[in-house]
């Protein structure tokens, strides 16, 4: 399936089963304010990445009503400007001591250490964790991953945001969990929980 229909089908099992969490994730943002937020980071963005931002613009007051993925939530165009920021100055000073900018030429996938610029945040959690869009040429190129504290870039990872819809939206629909992580409805919202 494409990004668009594993969107879809999230997007409507939210809506039958959810309707809290589908209303906390704001219609898709304008294709001006993508190619804006695209060209602040300098980055090239993958296809599926710009359509990501085309299907919904992610949770815009940061409530744990839009748990769409296990333990994290959508971010909104502005928030990925202002955290792709935020985590590339303070992670600069650990990126030049790790290799620096030879960083961004290895593969996409490669662990780095470190917070890269080719790191495009795209949902986060309340402990300050963020998942990214690696946008490093190769062929994981695209591929989303975990950044998580100490463990800088060694989190989990997808080859793709239409993996990840695709596992996030299998387990809603089939009842079971999503590596780990129990899907359940709390008075319209969905939550996950870790047993």
């Amino acid at each position: 399936m494409s990004v668009e229909e594993n969107w879809q089908r999230l997007h409507d099992w939210c809506l039958r089963e959810a309707p809290i969490t589908a209303a906390a994730i704001d219609p898709p943002a304008d294709q001006s304010v993508v190619d804006e937020i695209e060209a602040l980071t300098g980055r090239k963005w993958p296809t599926e990445l710009r359509t990501w931002f085309g299907l919904q613009n992610g949770n815009p007051d940061g409530r744990h009503s839009a748990l769409i993925f296990p333990e994290y939530q959508p971010l909104p165009l502005d928030l990925v400007a202002s955290r792709w920021a935020s985590m590339t100055a303070m992670w600069a000073d650990t990126t030049e001591a790790v290799g620096g900018l030879s960083l961004l030429d290895e593969p996409a996938g490669e662990v780095s250490g470190t917070y890269l610029s080719a790191y495009i945040p795209i949902a986060f959690n309340i402990r300050g964790d963020l998942l990214f869009v690696d946008t490093r040429a190769g062929k994981s190129s695209g591929c989303v991953r975990g950044f998580m504290g100490e463990d800088n870039d060694q989190g989990e990872s997808w080859p793709s945001i239409d993996s990840l819809l695709e596992e996030v939206v299998s387990s809603l629909e089939h009842g079971h969990p999503c590596r780990g992580w129990v899907p359940s409805i709390d008075d319209g919202w969905l939550h996950w929980e870790f047993p």
